[in-house]
């Protein structure tokens, strides 16, 4: 889009520039003054064609000079659609950290309540030696303390949201 009306903008100063050149003037003076009033003429239209040059140039730089502010309007845009995606992107990754955290702290304790109503059972049935009691107190011990560090990263997570 900017380069096309950088082109464009070149296309009709070029037309006009040539236009300006072709033209020529029939002189109504006579003709003893003719040297002198073509050289008039000539200076005349080396002014004028200096002066469509300038503005010509001018308008390629003012065109050059918008045509970097959309660019960097552009830039700045993109920017700010990355950062909100990363953000958005950092938010889901957020959140299912805490739903991981809150699935494994409820694994864990379904984990112990199951060792636990098997102990009783055993238990009860006279199936359990001390040696095997000790070794799901041990069990279960460890998971209680795996559920403790998770109850820790999962309120570090939910402070982060």
């Amino acid at each position: 889009m900017k380069s096309i009306r950088i082109i464009t903008l070149l296309a009709v100063a070029l037309f006009c520039q040539i236009s300006l050149a072709q033209e020529t003037e029939v002189p109504v003076t006579p003709t003893e003054n003719s040297a002198q009033m073509e050289q008039q003429r000539i200076l005349r239209e080396a002014k004028e064609a200096q002066e469509a040059q300038k503005k010509v140039e001018k308008a390629i730089e003012k065109a050059e000079r918008e045509a970097k502010k959309l660019e960097k309007a552009q830039k700045r845009a993109e920017k700010a659609q990355k950062n909100a995606e990363n953000e958005l992107k950092k938010r889901e990754k957020l959140s299912s950290d805490i739903d991981s955290k809150r699935r494994s702290i409820a694994k864990d304790q379904r984990k112990i309540e199951k060792l636990q109503k098997k102990m009783i059972k055993d238990e009860k049935k006279g199936k359990l030696s001390p040696l095997a009691i000790e070794k799901l107190n041990k069990k279960i011990d460890k998971l209680e303390k795996g559920i403790e560090n998770d109850r820790e990263k999962l309120e570090k997570l939910e402070r982060k949201q």
